[in-house]
């Protein structure tokens, strides 16, 4: 073998090495990102008084008459009131009856709190995970506050 030989062989060895090391890489990547992905969060002890601090705290000045206007805003009625007949998403009215007894040990409050900041953690029966993951990046705390307010109500709808 000549040495122009060996020199025209040079450029392709590099990007074959090139080529593996970005292979690798993506491999790496890609099973590291999924297994995070796949690994399960772990799961909440409830306890009575699971987010009551939180929600206390939510509560304090909230306005139902405010959380009202929210859930419009926000277009919470889109899957909570027109699209609870299609069962994309339980209906408002009688929230605050079926809050209380929908996940024990949760209170109505505590329940509603962790329905919108954390929809995944328990989905209702009959219906999919469908609610929006960036309620709680959205939502100042007063409207969180007033919205949880609005539920508890028997004026929700």
């Amino acid at each position: 073998m000549n040495g122009e030989s060996r020199a025209a062989r040079w450029p392709v060895f590099v990007a074959l090495a090139l080529l593996v090391l970005i292979t690798v890489i993506f491999i790496i990547e890609f099973v590291l990102t999924t297994e995070s992905e796949l690994a399960a969060p772990t799961p909440v002890v409830l306890a009575a008084d699971t987010y009551q601090a939180t929600v206390a705290a939510l509560l304090a000045d909230a306005d139902p008459a405010n959380g009202a206007q929210w859930v419009e805003k926000y277009n919470c009625i889109a899957c909570h009131r027109a699209g609870a007949e299609n069962k994309i998403a339980p209906p408002f009215a009688g929230v605050a009856d079926r809050a209380s007894t929908r996940r024990p040990p949760l209170t109505a409050s505590a329940y509603i709190y962790e329905s919108i900041t954390q929809p995944a953690a328990f989905v209702v029966d009959g219906f999919t995970p469908a609610m929006p993951q960036n309620y709680p990046d959205l939502l100042m705390e007063q409207e969180l506050g007033d919205i949880i307010a609005y539920l508890l109500t028997p004026d929700a709808h």
